[in-house]
């Protein structure tokens, strides 16, 4: 890193592209420090859960077992839409037990949550209105918009038996009486509380332990099976508020996101690349299509973190290539917000 680059100068850095009312990107990566499964874990957890044998799977575990990525394997070996549906409902009964641990560790206030820490930055930096756009099915995003006093809107009604409303996905309105700010969150591949009934409604069960009789969980699975679903609501109108959210976006913050989405990043490195909007990304691991898509061209506005062997190696406009900052670990989220805050990411 350049000799005059230091720790204050990155942190003033992250400042001035946060404060540009941002759009935030979560991936994969934002919720497995939470316990919730990568990509990989799903697979185990597939692998290990499925064994009545339903038509196709053989194949498809073989080959699921050798790539450990479910997309991957959708994509080489398709199935046959019943078991996809059984395949669809195994992944929300994996991913909801690990987010109902995390729930519970919530409550019991055992759990560090810089999610909502960032939130609650950006409603007191940026705008009272923060849109969150996630490929996740989890409800870690809605946990941290309620962590921080925070209305989590995500297009159903409020109440225990909810409805899906449309024209309620992304509308621009002030906060509720009562509460911090508004968080919409954009889902775009389903999430663990929505559901279709046996009538094709869409309704969503909050906290539902177990799938409920009847009904099938509308959680996209990665892979070929998603573009079956993506033409009908809720996931036609998420889709879409979320491609308005991208094209009006000032900046982009991404967390743990790998851009291996076919949804969102196509708008969002257009807009980087061609406008000029800036992009920060906080990760583990920069992915292959992240390298690609942005560091051998690498546009004007850009700060990427992630994991070094002694610390963070940064990427800037005037860094490219990466350099290693020492000491500190503000490729974590935790740390990142430290940073943000006057604190000592490390």
């Amino acid at each position: 890193m350049d000799s005059e680059f230091t720790y204050d100068e990155l942190a003033k850095l992250a400042q001035r592209f946060l404060a540009e009312r941002p759009v935030v990107v979560l991936g994969t990566g934002a919720t497995i420090p939470h316990g919730l499964p990568s990509m990989s874990a799903l697979a185990d957890g597939l692998l290990s859960a499925i064994t009545d044998n339903p038509e196709g799977w053989d194949v498809f575990a073989e080959r699921l077992q050798a790539t450990k990525d479910l997309e991957q394997a959708l994509h080489d070996v398709p199935l046959p839409q019943d078991t996809v549906e059984h395949l669809v409902r195994a992944t929300w009964e994996i991913v909801s037990s690990e987010d109902i641990c995390l729930y519970k560790q919530l409550l019991r206030g055992e759990a560090a949550f810089p999610l909502s820490d960032l939130f609650a930055y950006l409603l007191r930096t940026a705008d009272s209105h923060l849109r969150v756009i996630t490929t996740n099915y989890d409800r870690v995003a809605e946990y941290a918009a309620n962590a921080v006093g925070a209305y989590a809107s995500t297009g159903v009604t409020a109440g225990w038996l909810q409805r899906f409303v449309p024209a309620s996905v992304d509308r621009e309105r002030a906060p509720s009486p009562g509460f911090e700010g508004l968080v919409t969150i954009l889902k775009v591949h389903g999430s663990l509380d929505w559901f279709r009934d046996p009538t094709d409604d869409v309704i969503a069960v909050p906290l539902a332990p177990a799938v409920p009789d009847q009904m099938k969980p509308l959680v996209v699975t990665p892979g070929v099976s998603k573009y079956r679903e993506v033409h009908k609501d809720p996931f036609r109108t998420v889709m879409s508020a979320a491609d308005t959210a991208l094209r009006k976006a000032t900046c982009y913050v991404c967390i743990g996101y790998g851009f291996n989405d076919e949804h969102v990043q196509p708008v969002l490195v257009n807009r980087v690349m061609k406008h000029d909007i800036p992009l920060v990304i906080v990760t583990k691991k920069l992915t292959t299509q992240t390298r690609s898509s942005f560091l051998n061209q690498p546009p004007k506005h850009f700060l990427f973190m992630e994991e070094a062997p002694t610390g963070t190696m940064v990427y800037t406009p005037n860094n490219p290539g990466g350099a290693i900052l020492d000491g500190v670990w503000v490729w974590k989220l935790q740390n990142f917000m430290s940073m943000l805050t006057g604190g000592r990411g490390s």
